[in-house]
C-alpha cells in the first residue's frame, strides 16, 4: 500500500462525493426512527380537529357571574347535541370539544358549584382556555418538509395528525467483518497469544444506537476465505466494515481481497491519531471501510467517518457529529503534523480530557462524550483555549 496521507479534511470530502444517497420506502413510523423523509408531508386534517377544551372546567355562554349547568362534555365525546343560551354552562374536561355556542371556558380552579348553579370567583375573557380548531395547522399545510430527520418528537406529531407511514430514504444494509487468527468470542477462555473479539461488537452497538443494524462475520487470516467472505458481504450489504487486517503485516489480506473484488481505493491513511490506517473505498454503489483494529482507533474512526458516510447515504442535513465550542481544561501539547482526536467530557462551557488515550484502550469511552478535535499543523493549547467537540450520539 502507499504511504500517502491526506488530512481529514480531504477524508470527509472524498466520502460525500463517492457516497451515494439510497433508495427510498414508504415504511411505518415506528420502523422510521432515525430516516429522513424524502418527500415534504402535508396534513389530512386541521389540527385540532375541532375547538378544543385547555382546561377542565366550564364552558360558558355570555358574561355573568353566575350560570346554569346543563351537562357535560367528556374528551371524546360529540357535544353535537349541546347548545348553550346566555347564562348557561356545561361541564368540560381537557382535550374536550368546545360547543359552537360558547364563549369561553372558565378553569374549575375559579368556579364554586352549588347544585346546577356555578358562580365565578374571576372574571373570564372570551374565548379564554379554548384551543381554536387548526390553530397548530390546517389541512394541507406541511407538517414535515423534506429533509426532516424522524425522531421522537416528529413521530408523535405526525401520529397526532393520523399519519402512519411516511416515504423516507431508506436505512443501509451492513456487514461487519472482524479479521484475525487471535481473536475469540466473549464467553469463552481465552488461550495463550488469544484476546476477545469486542471491535465487532463495539461498532454493531454503536449503529444500534443510531437505529442501523449489522451483520457480523467473522473470517480467519487467509486471503481465500477473506475474499469469500467479502464478496458475499459485498453481494448483500450497501456498507461493509472490516476491521484490522488493513495494516502492513504479511498476515493482512484485506486490501489484497477488496482489489480482487474491484473495489476501487480511495485513500488508505489520514494524518489523525488514533485511526491513521483507515481504508476507504467503492465498487458502484456499494461503500467499503477498512476500520483499524486498535478498539480506540476503529471506534473513532468510526464515529468521525463512517456515521458521515452513513448520514449521507440517508440524505441527512447534517453528516457530522454535532459540534460545540468550549474551553480546555488543561495545556495540552500534540504533533502539528497530525490530527488528533481525544476522548473528553464536557461539563458546561468547559472540556476535559479523559486518561487512557491509547489506541488500544476502549476504558475512556465509558466516561466521555465528546471527542476533542486538535487540528493539524497547531502543536500547544493552553488552558482556557477555545477548542471544537465532537458531541457522542
Amino acid at each position: 500500500m502507499g504511504n500517502y496521507m491526506i488530512s481529514v479534511d480531504e477524508a470527509l470530502s472524498i466520502i460525500g462525493s463517492k457516497v451515494s444517497t439510497l433508495s427510498t420506502e414508504r415504511i411505518s413510523i415506528q420502523k422510521a426512527l432515525g430516516c429522513v423523509t424524502a418527500e415534504d408531508i402535508l396534513s389530512p386534517i386541521d389540527m385540532p380537529p375541532f375547538d378544543q377544551s385547555a382546561m377542565d372546567g366550564y364552558a360558558l355562554n355570555g358574561e355573568h357571574n353566575t350560570y346554569k349547568v346543563i351537562g357535560e362534555i367528556q374528551a371524546g365525546d360529540s357535544g353535537e347535541n349541546i347548545v348553550l343560551q346566555d347564562g348557561e354552562a356545561v361541564r368540560i374536561f381537557t382535550g374536550a370539544l368546545v360547543p359552537d355556542s360558547a364563549t369561553t371556558v372558565a378553569k374549575q380552579e375559579i368556579v364554586e358549584r352549588d347544585g346546577d348553579i356555578i358562580s365565578l370567583t374571576e372574571d373570564v375573557e372570551a374565548n379564554k382556555n379554548i384551543r381554536p380548531r387548526g390553530e397548530q395547522i390546517h389541512t394541507g399545510q406541511i407538517a414535515l418538509s423534506k429533509g426532516t430527520v424522524i425522531n421522537p418528537g416528529t413521530a408523535g406529531y405526525l401520529y397526532t395528525l393520523g399519519i402512519s407511514e411516511v416515504l423516507v430514504h431508506r436505512k443501509p444494509r451492513v456487514t461487519i467483518i472482524a479479521t484475525g487468527n487471535e481473536l475469540v468470542e466473549p464467553g469463552y477462555k481465552l488461550q495463550p497469544g488469544q484476546i476477545y473479539e469486542s471491535n465487532s461488537h463495539t461498532v454493531a452497538a454503536a449503529l444500534e444506537v443510531i437505529g442501523v443494524s449489522a451483520n457480523i462475520l467473522r473470517v480467519k487470516d487467509d486471503y481465500e476465505t477473506t475474499k469469500n467472505t467479502f464478496a458475499e458481504a459485498l453481494d448483500q450489504s450497501d456498507l461493509v466494515l472490516s476491521i484490522g487486517g488493513i495494516s502492513v503485516g504479511d498476515y493482512d489480506f484485506v486490501e489484497q481481497a477488496f482489489e480482487a473484488l474491484g473495489v476501487e481505493k480511495k485513500f488508505y491513511k489520514i494524518r489523525q491519531k488514533p485511526g491513521k490506517p483507515l481504508f476507504f473505498g467503492c465498487r458502484d454503489e456499494k461503500v467499503v471501510f477498512g476500520l483499524p483494529g486498535n478498539p480506540a482507533s476503529a471506534l473513532t474512526c468510526f464515529y468521525m467517518y463512517v456515521i458521515p458516510a452513513i448520514r449521507y447515504m440517508q440524505a441527512y442535513p447534517e453528516v457530522r457529529l454535532e459540534q460545540r465550542h468550549v474551553r480546555i481544561q488543561s495545556d495540552i501539547k500534540k504533533s502539528p503534523k497530525l490530527a488528533n482526536y481525544l476522548k473528553g467530557k464536557t461539563r458546561g462551557n468547559e472540556v476535559g480530557v479523559l486518561g487512557a488515550q491509547s489506541s488500544a484502550m476502549l476504558s475512556s469511552f465509558a466516561v466521555a462524550n465528546c471527542f476533542i478535535y486538535l487540528e493539524e499543523g497547531r502543536e500547544e493549547w493552553n488552558k482556557g483555549d477555545e477548542v471544537t467537540v465532537f458531541m457522542l450520539p
